[in-house]
Protein backbone atom coordinates (compact mmCIF):
# COMPACT_ATOMS: atom_id res chain seq x y z
CA UNK A 1 0.00 0.00 0.00
CA UNK A 2 1.95 3.27 -0.61
CA UNK A 3 1.50 6.53 1.00
CA UNK A 4 -0.45 9.59 -0.28
CA UNK A 5 2.58 11.97 0.28
CA UNK A 6 0.91 14.85 -1.29
CA UNK A 7 -1.69 15.13 1.68
CA UNK A 8 1.38 14.82 4.39
CA UNK A 9 2.89 18.16 5.42
CA UNK A 10 4.65 17.42 8.88
CA UNK A 11 5.60 14.15 10.81
CA UNK A 12 6.67 14.59 14.32
CA UNK A 13 7.70 11.55 16.41
CA UNK A 14 9.21 10.61 19.78
CA UNK A 15 10.76 7.58 19.89
CA UNK A 16 13.72 5.48 21.87
CA UNK A 17 15.52 3.89 18.70
CA UNK A 18 16.64 0.66 20.86
CA UNK A 19 13.31 -0.31 21.73
CA UNK A 20 11.46 -2.97 20.00
CA UNK A 21 8.51 -0.78 20.14
CA UNK A 22 9.74 1.80 18.15
CA UNK A 23 10.55 -0.11 14.85
CA UNK A 24 7.67 0.97 12.91
CA UNK A 25 8.50 4.57 13.83
CA UNK A 26 11.88 4.31 12.61
CA UNK A 27 10.46 2.40 9.25
CA UNK A 28 8.00 4.92 8.30
CA UNK A 29 10.40 7.90 9.17
CA UNK A 30 12.94 5.62 6.19
CA UNK A 31 9.53 5.76 4.02
CA UNK A 32 8.92 9.00 4.69
CA UNK A 33 12.60 10.52 3.97
CA UNK A 34 13.18 10.55 -0.03
CA UNK A 35 14.43 13.17 -1.99
CA UNK A 36 10.97 14.13 -3.00
CA UNK A 37 9.70 15.37 0.33
CA UNK A 38 12.80 17.55 0.76
CA UNK A 39 13.25 20.84 1.13
CA UNK A 40 12.58 22.69 -1.70
CA UNK A 41 10.10 19.74 -3.21
CA UNK A 42 6.90 20.57 -4.21
CA UNK A 43 5.95 17.43 -2.07
CA UNK A 44 7.96 18.72 1.47
CA UNK A 45 7.29 17.02 4.45
CA UNK A 46 8.32 18.58 7.40
CA UNK A 47 10.08 15.52 9.90
CA UNK A 48 10.75 16.32 13.46
CA UNK A 49 12.39 13.21 15.57
CA UNK A 50 12.96 13.35 19.33
CA UNK A 51 15.34 10.24 20.40
CA UNK A 52 14.90 9.56 23.82
CA UNK A 53 17.36 7.85 25.88
CA UNK A 54 17.72 3.94 26.02
CA UNK A 55 17.07 3.56 29.39
CA UNK A 56 13.46 5.53 28.51
CA UNK A 57 10.73 3.78 29.21
CA UNK A 58 7.81 6.34 27.29
CA UNK A 59 5.87 4.32 24.56
CA UNK A 60 6.70 5.71 20.98
CA UNK A 61 4.10 8.11 19.67
CA UNK A 62 3.97 9.55 15.99
CA UNK A 63 1.92 12.67 15.12
CA UNK A 64 1.05 12.90 11.20
CA UNK A 65 0.24 16.48 9.95
CA UNK A 66 -1.94 16.93 6.75
CA UNK A 67 -3.45 19.36 4.38
CA UNK A 68 -6.23 21.19 6.03
CA UNK A 69 -4.83 21.00 9.42
CA UNK A 70 -5.85 17.58 9.78
CA UNK A 71 -3.17 15.92 12.68
CA UNK A 72 -3.51 11.93 12.96
CA UNK A 73 -1.94 10.91 16.26
CA UNK A 74 -0.48 7.45 16.83
CA UNK A 75 0.37 5.87 20.33
CA UNK A 76 2.81 3.16 18.48
CA UNK A 77 3.67 1.77 21.96
CA UNK A 78 -0.02 1.80 23.72
CA UNK A 79 -1.39 0.12 20.59
CA UNK A 80 1.21 -1.91 19.82
CA UNK A 81 0.98 -0.69 16.26
CA UNK A 82 3.29 -2.71 13.40
CA UNK A 83 4.39 -1.22 10.39
CA UNK A 84 1.80 -2.41 8.19
CA UNK A 85 -0.98 -1.01 10.95
CA UNK A 86 1.08 2.92 10.87
CA UNK A 87 0.91 2.75 6.59
CA UNK A 88 -2.83 1.95 5.90
CA UNK A 89 -3.85 3.98 8.85
CA UNK A 90 -1.87 7.02 7.25
CA UNK A 91 -3.01 6.17 4.09
CA UNK A 92 -6.51 5.87 4.71
CA UNK A 93 -6.98 9.14 6.08
CA UNK A 94 -4.66 10.57 3.23
CA UNK A 95 -7.20 8.72 0.58
CA UNK A 96 -9.66 10.50 2.27
CA UNK A 97 -8.78 14.05 2.02
CA UNK A 98 -7.68 13.24 -1.29
CA UNK A 99 -11.20 12.81 -2.15
CA UNK A 100 -12.22 15.36 -0.01
CA UNK A 101 -10.40 17.56 -2.42
CA UNK A 102 -11.48 16.24 -5.97
CA UNK A 103 -14.92 16.38 -4.59
CA UNK A 104 -14.55 20.31 -3.87
CA UNK A 105 -13.07 20.90 -7.06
Amino acid sequence: MSIPLSTITSLRTTFNPFAAASRPCRLFVSRLRTPNTTAGSPTHIDIKITRLPRTSTEPPVMTVGFKGGKELILEVGKRGLKIGDVVEEVARVGRALQREASLKA
